[in-house]
């Protein structure tokens, strides 16, 4: 039942690895955006070529212009932006986000061989007379060798005992 060395065989534990992805959401918190500006720019204007229009410069000043961009992130999702601007401000600002971060759980079960046990029924013979009919117990240890024992009866009705032992072959 072992090798010639001493050495038991080493059990062999099957392995079974599941893997999951999930997808979760982020939610954004929505903050008041003030916009506050940094640098001032003031251009120096002597003369002009052309007549001006001061209604429609102050129709333009006043008007309210929306902007949207949308912006990629990646391989995770996007995002937009709602710009609001009027009076060369501006005036509200809406990001709305939709990204997904993949969340990998890799699940490795280790199922090692456990002591299994069996029981049946167990017939004898030729083909033309009944030999041996009795019931059986097998034992399945974790290294995989198994050994029997069974009690039941001969033709003439007599008590028989059985033994048995199995090796594993190959791998």
């Amino acid at each position: 039942m072992r090798s010639c060395n001493g050495d038991s065989d080493p059990v062999e534990p099957e392995v079974i690895t599941k893997i999951e992805v999930r997808y979760d959401t982020i939610e954004t918190i929505k903050e008041t955006y003030v916009p506050k500006w940094k640098t001032k720019i003031v251009t120096e204007i002597d003369t002009f070529q052309a007549p001006i229009d001061t209604l429609s410069i102050l129709r333009d000043y006043y008007a309210k212009y929306y902007y949207s961009d949308t912006l990629k992130i990646d391989t995770v999702g996007y995002a937009i932006i709602n710009d609001t601007i009027t009076q060369n401000t501006i005036l509200a600002r809406d990001i709305r986000t939709n990204i997904l971060i993949p969340t990998t759980t890799i699940t490795k079960e280790i199922y090692l061989n456990k002591n299994e046990f069996y029981w049946g029924l167990g017939l004898q013979g030729r083909t033309d007379q009944l030999n041996y009919l009795g019931g059986e117990m097998l034992f399945r240890s974790k290294k995989r060798n198994v050994y029997g024992f069974g009690l039941g009866v001969n033709q003439d009705f007599q008590p028989v005992l059985s033994g048995r032992m199995y090796w594993r072959i190959g791998k």
